[in-house]
């Protein structure tokens, strides 16, 4: 959350200071259990909105000369599942 605050500062959005902070917070305080809308979608096989939310953090940040390392991993990790699960290997394939 921090890089995107600090990416989406880089752009120009007037953000609200530790808006970052209060996000994490809000997060610490949900059950063990709860998964963002990514995880739901990677667990249902979904196609993931990878590009329209990590990407673009990744993308601007580089843009704009603003490191996004967590971001870049995020994205990287789930970039061979963007379009749900890869297809399972054929018997004797």
């Amino acid at each position: 959350m921090t890089e995107v605050e600090t990416v989406a500062r880089s752009q120009g959005v007037a953000l609200a200071r530790g808006l970052a902070d209060r996000y994490v917070t809000f997060a610490g305080g949900l059950e063990p259990w709860a998964l963002g809308s990514m995880a739901h979608d990677l667990h249902s096989g979904k196609r993931l909105e990878l590009e329209s939310l990590n990407g673009t953090v990744v993308r601007l940040g580089r843009a704009a000369g603003v490191p996004a390392p967590l971001n870049f991993a995020i994205y990287a990790a789930l970039k061979p599942f963007v379009d749900g699960p890869p297809a399972a290997p054929r018997p004797g394939g």
